[in-house]
Formats: C-alpha cells, sequence, structure tokens
C-alpha cells in the first residue's frame, strides 16, 4: 500500500560526512541534502531558511518512513513531492513543509501543522481513489499512551484534511478490496482491560467510520497486529494481546456481510493459546498460501527417557473462516531459541514425543520418536543437531549425518532411526519438512 520513496540524499549525506572523517558534525547536519545539484541545492536552502528560528529536524520515530526529508507524489502530476519534517518552538510546533519542484527550483506550496512532541510515524497511500497519495501522519502528543493520527490529501496546492482521530494503534489495509487504503485503527484502554477496533474508509467524497467492533475482554496489552487474509478473498486485521499470565488471544477482525466485525469473538472453541517455555507464538502465514493461519500450541507427553527436560510442544495451525469455523492446516514443533522448525505428518501426532538424544562422539541432538506401550522404548524417527566451529560442515555429515541447512555460523544436520517412521522418512523429505523461523514469528521476544 505504500508508494513512498526515500530520499536517497539523506542517507549519503550521513554516509559522506561519517566516511570524510568529520565527525564532530551536529545531527542536524548529518541529516542535510548534499548540494550535489542545482536542484537539490535550491531545496537545502529553502530548508536552511526555515531552520533559522531554531527549527529543527524531526524525523519520524518509528515505522518504514524515519526520514527527516521524503519524497511522494502528493498531488498525482506524476513528480515526487518533498516533504520535510521539522519541529519548531510555536504553538503547533510539528511541521511537514510539502515543496513542489518547478524545473529546478523547489516551491513551498503547503505546510501540515500539528500539535504533540515528536511525529512517530509517516505513511503514503491512496484512500481517497484521486491521482497522488494520501499523506498519514501519527503523531505522539504527550508522555503518555495518548497519539493522533491524521489523513491529508494534497489538492491544488492546499491542504485538506479527511480524517484525525486519537489512537493507540493502526494500520493501513483493504478490508473491502476496492483497491482504495482504508483505516483500521484501535484504542485500547489497560486499566479496564477493554479495547474497541474502528474502521474507516473513503466512501462518497469523504472517510466514514464504520460501526466500531470490539476486542476480546480482560486483554492486557496489544503485542502485535499485522493485515493478511483469513480466508482467500476476506483481507482481515490480526491483533495479538497478552491474556492472563502466560496466554495470548487473538482477535481477528474482517468484514462480514459487508459489516465490521470481531470474527472470533464467535468462534465456539475461542483462540486462546499459552506460551511455550516463555515464547509467545503469533499468526504467520505458515504454509505461504497467502492465508495467516492461527496456532494453537500441545503439550507432547514426555518420553521416558526425558527426565528432568522442560516438556515439548508441538502447534497445531488452523484457518478461522469469516463464520467462525476452524479449517486445520498444519502442525509444526518450533524450537525458537535455535530459530527453526519441522513440519510434521498428521499421522505422527497422537503417538509423536521428543528428547534430548544421547551423546555421540561428544555431539547431543533433539530426537523425534514414536511411543510404544508402557514401558517400551520409543522408536527414533529423526534427530536433529546444530554444529558451529571452522570444521562444522565436515563434522555435521560424520557418523551417518547429513545436512538439513546452514544459518549464521551454524550448520544443522540430521540422521534416520531404523524401523517404522523412519523407514518410510527419506533424507529429502526431512531436509524440506526442515525450516528456519521467519524473525517475525516470535516478535524477537526470545
Amino acid at each position: 500500500m505504500k508508494h513512498s520513496r526515500i530520499f536517497p540524499a539523506v542517507l549519503a549525506a550521513a554516509l559522506a560526512v561519517l566516511l570524510s572523517g568529520c565527525f564532530f558534525k551536529s545531527v542536524d547536519e548529518l541529516y542535510a541534502l548534499p548540494k550535489q545539484s542545482e536542484g537539490y541545492y535550491d531545496l537545502q536552502s529553502k530548508i536552511d531558511t526555515l531552520m533559522a528560528d531554531g527549527t529543527e529536524y524531526a524525523a519520524p520515530t518509528s515505522g518504514a518512513n524515519q526520514q527527516s526529508v521524503q519524497l511522494a507524489d502528493l498531488d498525482g502530476d506524476g513528480e515526487d513531492e518533498a516533504i520535510v519534517f521539522l519541529k519548531s518552538t510555536s504553538e503547533k510546533p510539528l511541521k511537514a513543509f510539502i515543496f513542489d519542484r518547478v524545473n529546478n527550483s523547489f516551491q513551498n506550496v503547503a505546510v501540515i501543522e500539528g500539535d504533540g512532541t515528536s511525529f512517530e510515524n509517516v505513511e503514503y497511500a491512496q484512500v481517497d481513489g484521486e491521482p497522488g497519495m494520501e499523506i498519514i501522519i501519527g503523531r505522539k502528543v504527550s508522555d503518555q499512551v495518548l497519539r493522533s493520527m491524521s489523513v491529508y490529501a494534497l489538492r491544488d496546492n492546499h491542504v485538506v484534511e479527511l480524517m484525525s482521530e486519537n489512537y493507540t494503534e493502526y494500520v493501513i489495509t483493504d478490508l473491502d478490496a476496492d483497491k482504495k487504503s482504508d483505516i483500521f485503527l484501535l484504542r485500547f484502554d489497560a486499566e479496564q482491560r477493554s479495547g474497541v477496533a474502528e474502521y474507516y474508509r473513503y466512501v462518497g467524497g469523504q472517510i466514514e467510520r464504520e460501526p466500531e467492533a470490539l476486542m476480546s475482554s480482560g486483554v492486557e496489552s496489544i503485542k502485535r497486529i499485522v493485515a493478511g487474509r483469513v480466508t482467500e478473498d476476506t483481507p482481515a486485521v490480526f491483533v495479538a494481546s497478552t491474556y492472563g499470565k502466560d496466554s495470548i488471544i487473538t482477535d481477528i477482525f474482517a468484514l462480514r456481510n459487508g459489516t465490521f466485525t470481531n470474527i472470533s469473538n464467535e468462534s465456539a472453541t475461542g483462540i486462546s493459546a499459552q506460551t511455550i517455555r516463555n515464547y509467545f507464538v503469533y499468526a504467520a502465514d505458515i504454509d505461504a498460501d497467502g492465508v495467516i493461519e492461527l496456532p494453537q500450541p500441545k503439550q507432547l507427553p514426555q518420553a521416558q527417557s526425558a527426565d528432568g527436560e522442560d516438556p515439548y510442544w508441538i502447534i497445531n495451525w488452523y484457518n478461522l473462516t469469516p463464520s467462525g469455523r476452524q479449517k486445520r492446516k498444519m502442525t509444526t514443533y518450533h524450537n525458537f531459541s535455535a530459530g527453526w522448525y519441522v513440519i510434521l505428518p498428521e499421522e505422527w501426532i497422537s503417538s509423536l514425543t521428543i528428547s534430548r538424544s544421547t551423546e555421540k562422539s561428544g555431539v547431543r541432538g533433539l530426537t523425534f520418536s514414536r511411543r510404544n506401550g508402557e514401558g517400551q522404548t520409543p522408536d527414533e524417527i529423526f534427530t536433529i543437531y546444530a554444529f558451529s566451529g571452522d570444521d562444522r560442515n565436515k563434522v555435521a555429515v560424520e557418523d551417518g549425518r547429513f545436512i538439513l541447512g546452514e544459518k549464521g555460523d551454524v550448520t544443522y544436520a540430521a540422521s534416520l532411526g531404523t524401523g517404522g517412521w523412519a523407514d518410510d522418512l527419506t533424507r529429502d523429505e526431512l531436509i524440506r519438512m526442515f525450516n528456519f523461523i521467519h524473525i517475525d514469528w516470535n516478535s524477537g521476544e526470545t
């Protein structure tokens, strides 16, 4: 949805300063544009004039666009405008100056002014269906949670405010699939442990607010919010929140028969999921089919040889349809600390157990086995090992092992067991079952 381009000169200027050995430049000078062409020189001169009274650069503090000077085609003429983010000491200190380029000269055609202590994020999206991108600006209003978001359009060199609301979190999405960007906004009250979702879309010449939908009651904090699809043809927003001491709950917001609703509230089984040894597991497109799956962790019975080990967990992944029905997609074992996971065949699930392997040649791995009857030794299916060091690839293929993959300075290898399920499993199949975890899946919470 974002069609902005980051001003390349900003980064080039910072690198040029550092590489030249001038380490005593001010922060403002580091953000300054290099005077490399007549047009850029003109723009730099205009910015210098604006900053003569003590005004400073005010780059957005989060999001994809964190530059003080950015480019986007706001008026739809095929040429980018320059947007300069500054902070002054005036009554409305946060200012976004819009410069239009005419030949080799930049003219300040409009300015967006607002309250707040900083620009939090800036996005560009096609909201009203007219030529040009709208600019969505989030501002931090105070040292508290309160933040303000506004949507602006540039029309005939005048800024028109399309909407302005306070928010806790928001994302740009397209829930009605009309090729125009919509605004999904959350307001969350941590003290009341409650929140509402609001949906705004451009209809009939203005942005309209649809009836709000409630988040699950009792949530403590919002952990992750992502736009995706709940089914192939149903866009949705997934909001993961902490719930109790060791659980998360995922609310899914989408349009059902044209009505904005929390479709997860009507799921008969609910979608609260426990953590796995302090790892939160979030919704993800686990099978790369373009649809977001939800995780449902399940603790495995411990193997007899696993005395003293923490329990092991597998994850059942499923879709939730707009009607609230669950559709199972796959099951995995995720090793979050090592950054890999294994896709597990469905027929294994009821009898699978996991444990640390016995030491062989100074190496221990993680063994996946099939449980047998009471008091009987499990049948090893395969074991996964991790090797580091300069000779790791050589050691990884000793004693009948084969390499699964490499990540950083670690090589992962496996060995196959004998009998039963192991005889039905080939090396190539296990290599396909083995995958590395995408960093978004555990949100860095390791």
